[in-house]
């Protein structure tokens, strides 16, 4: 896996660290071939996460008011309310710690020093602090019986921020960059840039058979999906900053609820819901097509 990217890597300029930092890595994994093998088994775990949220999403259509959220935090919750869920917390918990992983590598490969590199840097890094809260909150669940809760967690931070001086900016900041992550998404999805660094997947639909054509679809729909729910969460941040009301800010649970509260709700909820499930499922077919360094998500 990891020789298309030692082969297709930007050149080492002399004395770059970057390019240092890349090449020990890609020498580590080379010499051990089961840590790729191993970080690649964190994406069936994130998959589940985004079926399970997609699943409480749908949910929503037909029962506005059921107790279950669609949040990373309470897919998690969902598992533990299952029999053996403690044990189930400690499988998903240890997959998003190889997701986490997988994510830290990412950043070290990376050679170049253009804006774009950087950005991926950037991407790469945030994914692996969200990814490894969220193990961590897995894990706290399995070995302390604590129930994974995302119950207003964004109105919280929402509120902590708007007490400050400088709160109200910052606030209106994040919002518009969850927002551009949500873009960013949905663009990824209608340029096919997520099928650059997965094996065995061309960036046109005829182009693939089988089991490719499956994914390169399951990709299209789930970019797609999942960026319009991100810049749902980002429009609502950006809307308690400009109104000064952290009741407005939510996380995925409360947006998609909102959603479906409203006139029109029920089938852009059906749709956001489907989107989700689907990139779920495009995690869990393409893993086993994955290289290390590819585009931040």
């Amino acid at each position: 896996m990891m020789s298309s990217t030692l082969s297709d890597g930007e050149a080492e300029s002399p004395g770059s660290s970057d390019g240092s930092v890349a090449t020990e890595v890609e020498k580590v994994v080379l010499q051990h071939p089961w840590l790729e093998t191993s970080t690649r088994l964190g994406w069936y775990a994130k998959g589940m996460v985004y079926l399970l949220m997609g699943a409480v999403a749908v949910a929503f259509v037909w029962h506005p008011r059921i107790d279950e959220q669609a949040s990373p935090e309470g897919a998690l919750g969902l598992v533990a309310s299952q029999p053996g869920g403690r044990l189930l917390l400690a499988v998903f918990g240890a997959g998003l710690v190889l997701y986490a992983t997988w994510r830290v590598l990412s950043v070290a490969v990376i050679r170049g020093t253009s804006a774009k590199d950087h950005l991926q840097r950037v991407g790469y890094s945030f994914s692996a602090i969200f990814y490894g809260f969220l193990a961590l909150t897995a894990l706290s669940g399995a070995f302390r019986g604590a129930k994974p809760d995302d119950s207003y967690t964004v109105e919280r931070v929402s509120r902590s921020m708007m007490s400050q001086s400088w709160g109200r900016g910052l606030l209106l900041v994040a919002g518009a960059t969850i927002i551009g992550v949500g873009v960013y998404f949905v663009r990824k999805s209608l340029t096919r840039e997520y099928v650059d660094h997965l094996h065995g997947v061309q960036p046109s639909r005829k182009a693939n058979y089988g089991s490719a054509r499956v994914v390169f679809v399951a990709g299209m729909v789930g970019w797609f999906g999942r960026g319009v729910v991100t810049a749902m969460v980002g429009f609502l941040v950006v809307r308690a900053a400009w109104r000064f009301d952290p009741s407005d800010a939510s996380g995925f649970d409360r947006a998609l609820r909102r959603v479906s509260e409203a006139d029109y709700g029920p089938p852009v909820l059906l749709v956001a819901a489907l989107g989700l499930i689907t990139y779920g499922i495009y995690c869990l077919l393409s893993a086993p097509r994955r290289e290390i360094a590819e585009t931040p998500s």
